[in-house]
């Protein structure tokens, strides 16, 4: 197995023997706080744009657009995190050698998936 290392600029290869890697672990990030966010704050782009609470406090036509203007942003930028944390997982590679494991982010969920599958089968032999 090969991992590569690059940061800024500087790109660093890891020959990793399959017999000496312990485990692979995917990690993934939780996406209810940026989903709940997301909802809620498109929840009140459709209330400021609708004046959806005249009764507590009647809107106008400037503090209505004004207002669901800067609840779309919100929507927009919690709803990044939200997808990226969907689509991508942190995969970490522990083995017996130095450094002990890799840390490797932003792999897609179906490689991650699909690398610990081949590490499974390989460990167990089918």
């Amino acid at each position: 197995m090969t991992v590569k290392s690059r940061a800024w600029g500087k790109s660093r290869s890891h020959e990793l023997p399959l017999q000496r890697v312990n485990a692979v672990i995917v990690q993934r990030k939780s996406v209810v706080p940026f989903a709940a966010f997301t909802i809620l704050s498109g929840i009140a782009v459709v209330l400021a744009k609708y004046n959806g609470l005249w009764f507590l406090y009647n809107l106008t036509a400037d503090e209505e657009v004004l207002i669901s203007d800067i609840a779309l942003l919100a929507t927009i930028l919690f709803a990044i995190p939200t997808i990226s944390r969907i689509l991508f997982v942190d995969v970490v590679i522990s083995w017996g050698g130095r450094p002990k494991s890799f840390l490797v982010r932003f792999v897609s969920a179906n490689q991650g998936r699909r690398l610990t599958r081949l590490f499974e089968r390989l460990s167990t032999g089918t």
